[in-house]
């Protein structure tokens, strides 16, 4: 009876099953894998982290709520607005853009006028508000806008109890400003 010895290729050695390799290959290819998914999971993780920074800071910016219906919730209008543009700190203060057609502006203003003698304002614009009033800025030279302000006394609505409106000179605008 012959014995035959057969070499076996490296092929034979490296097709075998798992649980016949070595222990430090397994290992080894166990160290490359964790290494492997780690990176990127840690680099997955970064770029949430660095996403969820960036998401932070656009909601910290001020982004004005344009819908009527909710600032007439907070103020009382006896016109109806054409067009409103406004930002609220709950429980500190209201300040609302609102554009009236031509007529209700009129009526606005004789409105406010009952309220008390005008005083000269001058405000400044802020990035939110409409073109028109951003424009009418930009033409001063200063980034403001000038009015005449009342007392909004007849505007207001608990928890607010102070405040005033401003008709923007050569507009339809006014600009409430109110506050608890």
């Amino acid at each position: 009876m012959k014995i035959a010895i057969v070499a076996e290729s490296t092929y034979n050695c490296l097709m075998q099953s798992p649980r016949s390799a070595p222990p430090f290959v397994l290992l080894l290819l166990l160290l490359f894998i964790q290494t492997e998914t780690g990176c990127s999971r840690s680099e997955d993780t970064a770029n949430n982290r660095n996403a969820s920074v960036g998401n932070s800071s656009s909601v910290s910016a001020v982004v004005p709520k344009d819908n009527i219906d909710e600032l007439l919730l907070l103020v009382n209008l006896p016109f109806a607005p054409e067009e409103v543009s406004w930002e609220e700190k709950p429980g500190e203060n209201i300040i609302a853009v609102v554009r009236f057609s031509p007529e209700n502006a009129m009526k606005m203003s004789a409105e406010i006028a009952k309220q008390g003698e005008p005083a000269p304002e001058t405000i400044a614009v802020e990035t939110w508000y409409p073109a028109e009033l951003i424009a009418q800025g930009e033409l001063s030279g200063e980034s403001t806008i000038q009015g005449k302000t009342y007392p909004a006394a007849a505007f207001l609505t608990p928890p607010y109890t102070k405040g005033k409106i401003t008709r923007i000179d050569n507009t339809d605008y006014f600009i409430l400003q109110i506050s608890s």
